[in-house]
C-alpha cells in the first residue's frame, strides 16, 4: 500500500541527519512511554466511538510503531517488511483452518488450537512465559485466569462464588491485606470464566464516579 510505504519513507527522512532533531534524538525508553500514551488515547477514541478521533489515534499509533521498526533499521536488526513478513507466515501458519485443510469445529476449538500452536512455536513450558509481565495487575491476573481456562479442567462457578464469600467473612474478622488480596485474584478468576473484562470495566466505574465529585460546592 502506497500510503504506507509514504509512511515508512517519512519517518525516514525525519530519523536522517538532514530530517529533524527531535525526531533523531529519540530512543527505544521514549518511544515506549509514547507507545503507553498512544495506546490509552486510541482506547478512549474507541470508547467516545468518534470516528475522526480513532482514525487519527490509529494513524499516531501507526507512527510509533514504524518509528521502533526504523531505529531497529538502523541498528542493522530487521525493517518493516521483516516484521510483515513475520507475521503474515505466523498468521497463516496459525489459520489451518482458514488456509490449509485442517477442520476445527467452532470459536473454542480454534482457541485452544491457537494457544497451543502459539505456545509450541515459541517453546513455552509454563504459563509465566507468555504473560506481558510489565501489564497491569488486575489486566495481568485476568490473562492469567483466560489462559489458564484451556490449561486445566474449568472450575465451577458455583464454588468459585462460594470461596469468594468466604473470604469476604474472613475479612470482617480479620482485615488483612493477604486476604484482600486472595479476595481480588478470586474476584478477577470468576471474571474470567464470565469473559469480562474488568481491567476495562474498573477504569470505566472509577471514572465515572470521579465526575460526580467536585472539588468546590
Amino acid at each position: 500500500m502506497k500510503e504506507f510505504e509514504k509512511l515508512v519513507e517519512i519517518v525516514e527522512i525525519l530519523r536522517s541527519p538532514q530530517g529533524c532533531k527531535w525526531d533523531r534524538a529519540q530512543k527505544l525508553k521514549n518511544l515506549k512511554t509514547y507507545l503507553l500514551e498512544e495506546t490509552y488515547e486510541l482506547i478512549d477514541a474507541l470508547e467516545s466511538k468518534d470516528t475522526e478521533k480513532i482514525k487519527e489515534e490509529l494513524g499516531d499509533l501507526f507512527l510509533i510503531l514504524v518509528f521502533f521498526s526504523q531505529i531497529f533499521k538502523e541498528k542493522k536488526k530487521f525493517d518493516v517488511k521483516e516484521i510483515l513478513e513475520k507475521i503474515n507466515k505466523k498468521l497463516i501458519g496459525r489459520h489451518p483452518h482458514v488456509f490449509g485443510k485442517k477442520k476445527l469445529k467452532n470459536k473454542e476449538e480454534i482457541l485452544n488450537h491457537w494457544i497451543k500452536k502459539k505456545a509450541k512455536d515459541k517453546k513455552r513450558k509454563t504459563l509465566i512465559e507468555r504473560l506481558p509481565k510489565s501489564a497491569p495487575s488486575l489486566l495481568l491476573s485476568y490473562l492469567f485466569f483466560k489462559e489458564s481456562l484451556h490449561l486445566r479442567r474449568k472450575r465451577n462457578i458455583d464454588s468459585l462464588v462460594e470461596e469468594i464469600n468466604d473470604f469476604c467473612k474472613k475479612l470482617k474478622d480479620n482485615l488483612h491485606k493477604k486476604l484482600l488480596v486472595d479476595l481480588i485474584v478470586k474476584i478477577v478468576e470468576l471474571s474470567s470464566y464470565l469473559n469480562i473484562d474488568m481491567e476495562n470495566l474498573l477504569r470505566k466505574k472509577i471514572l465515572s464516579q470521579a465526575k460526580k465529585l467536585t472539588y468546590f460546592r
